[in-house]
């Protein structure tokens, strides 16, 4: 039997089956998403049984995506083991305690932008600005009773936008490369769009902070949270090094797992140090089961009972799934049938522009990969940018603006399943995360008044 390819109204079709199945199930019935991304995942098989593909070659092409997202997974791992060998040897509750004598509740959401927006600049990784700033951010969050959704949102703003414009990102990169742009030359471009969006999320946090309750916050719960913190952990410099220790490698430009690696090895020989009598065993405890506070404060134990290796499977099991959903849709052919459905309206710039961030946003939405999301849209519509006469620069700038960008608010992508295991907190981190949604927004205005858009050189 032939292999028939998707028709573009089945797949526009089958795609709003997939966003209701996972809209509903999560926002309705508020359950987690790992099953609703399967049951997704069987309606897409289910149709590309129909279009004639062969089980084997479908479980083949969930496979190779697994495959290529595992280096995600074992990072998210690491990461989980780190964490909660720096709250074991002292390295969140001293980032949390300076924290809350520096910050002030009014500025926090403003403060936190800012802070993880360097931290990501710096390293080149969101991730890396998300686990170490991020992490210590949210135990000031607490103890300025602060929502942690909003504190979560702000500290993802800063970072996803940090990422964006770093030269020594990976999926900055990516993008310029996807559109054969230079990568200097892919982020002079990308201000254009990434300031006022950055421009506008601080102004959101900031009207944020001198309207809720907690700029009243008693100054008298912050000592006690700070004096809480003094008395049950070992607060110095030195459980700072392990965190040091990403941020160097990072700027060298080292791998993510031995620059972790290191980090760890680092943390474990501190804890020696920073808490004394705590055998190996204990570490090893720590580092799988993850921290338990029992300081007597609600909020710090809160913050601090996090980490471990098993606290990281509610997120791994997200990506796997997701992975595999968009193994699935890749092998059906949907997105492809999608992109190609629309070339005929791609006649005017701004048409083109709104056509790649759909595109990106829906490969983000339906396969939760950022990856995908630049190059199956880069790939399918550079011919168009051709003949609309527009520069190259105008598509990898595009496929970051929603494909980068993006990505973060989708609560089960990869990097939203990190971020909810890294962070300890829900879905309803992403209602917070500005700029995310006004980035895409900007990029569409610019399409269709043709502001910033560099035609392209006849030479």
């Amino acid at each position: 039997m032939a292999i028939r390819k998707p028709s573009f109204l089945i797949s526009v079709l089958l795609t709003v089956l997939v966003a209701g199945i996972l809209g509903v199930s999560i926002l309705y019935y508020q359950v987690a998403p790992q099953i609703p991304i399967v049951i997704a995942a069987m309606a897409v098989a289910l149709y590309g049984f129909l279009l004639g593909h062969k089980w084997k070659d479908i479980e083949n092409s969930m496979v190779k995506s697994i495959a290529a997202g595992l280096p995600s997974v074992l990072i998210l791992c690491m990461i989980g083991i780190l964490v909660g060998i720096w709250v074991l040897n002292g390295t969140v509750p001293t980032m949390s305690y300076y924290g809350l004598q520096l910050l002030s509740p009014r500025f926090f959401l403003v403060s936190a932008v800012l802070i993880c927006a360097v931290a990501s600049i710096v390293t080149g990784s969101s991730w890396s600005a998300i686990s170490t700033m991020g992490v210590a951010l949210m135990g000031v969050a607490y103890g300025m009773d602060i929502s942690p959704a909003m504190a979560a949102g702000a500290i993802v703003s800063g970072a996803i936008f940090g990422d964006k414009v770093s030269p020594l990102s990976d999926t900055t990169n990516l993008a310029s490369a996807t559109a054969k742009v230079d990568i200097f030359e892919h982020i002079r471009h990308m201000m254009w769009t990434a300031v006022p969006s950055m421009l506008a999320t601080l102004v959101i946090f900031l009207f944020i902070g001198f309207n809720s309750d907690f700029v009243s916050t008693d100054l008298s719960q912050i000592d006690e949270l700070s004096q809480t913190l003094k008395e049950q952990f070992n607060l110095t410099p030195l459980t700072l090094l392990s965190p040091l220790v990403i941020i160097v490698l990072a700027l060298r430009k080292t791998a993510s797992l031995p620059t972790l690696t290191l980090s760890l090895f680092v943390a474990v020989l501190t804890t020696f140090y920073t808490s004394p009598g705590t055998s190996f065993g204990e570490i090893m405890n720590t580092a799988y089961a993850g921290y338990t506070a029992e300081t007597g404060v609600e909020s710090i134990d809160s913050l601090l009972s996090i980490g471990g290796l098993s606290g990281m499977m509610f997120g791994v099991s997200i990506i796997l799934v997701a992975l595999a959903l968009g193994g699935i849709v890749q092998q059906v052919g949907i997105a492809q049938a999608l992109i190609e459905g629309v070339a005929g309206f791609l006649h005017r710039k701004g048409n083109v522009i709104l056509t790649t961030v759909l595109s990106c946003m829906g490969v983000n939405a339906i396969i939760g990969e950022q990856y995908l999301s630049i190059v199956l849209p880069g790939q399918m519509l550079e011919s168009a940018y051709g003949k609309a006469n527009l520069h190259p620069k105008n598509l990898s700038r595009t496929l970051e603006d929603a494909g980068t960008i993006f990505h973060a608010a989708v609560p089960w992508g990869i990097t939203g399943a990190f971020i909810m295991s890294t962070l300890n907190i829900g879905m309803e981190y992403a209602l917070f995360a500005f700029i995310c949604f006004i980035n895409p927004v900007i990029a569409v205005l610019y399409g269709y008044t043709g502001f910033t858009l560099v035609k392209l050189d006849k030479k």
